[in-house]
């Protein structure tokens, strides 16, 4: 184990570090790529987004909601006390 160790330091040693110019180059190429490529996937996906929805429409009709809703109505219902309860409720309907 301990050779492991120290053949991995003298390894360590011949390794050609990156100067502080080319990191920062090399950072900035990185960023900048980083970047581009979430725009890109932002700008594609918001396209499918609006081509499936726009298909979705256009598959289902003229895009009628599926659920209409109705006036209001009355409920008038008694409790297991026999008190009296007066409600609005409101309805919905198929638009089918």
């Amino acid at each position: 184990m301990l050779k492991f160790f120290k053949d991995s330091a003298r390894e360590l040693k011949h390794v050609v570090w990156p100067t502080g110019e080319e990191t920062k180059k090399y950072f900035i190429v990185v960023v900048t790529v980083l970047v581009l490529f979430g725009t890109y996937l932002f700008i594609a996906s918001t396209v499918f987004s609006e081509v499936l929805f726009g298909l979705k429409e256009a598959v289902s009709g003229t895009g009628t909601p599926a659920v209409e809703v109705t006036e209001p109505i009355q409920v008038e219902t008694t409790t297991s006390t026999g008190t009296e309860v007066n409600a609005e409720e409101t309805t919905t309907e198929s638009a089918e």
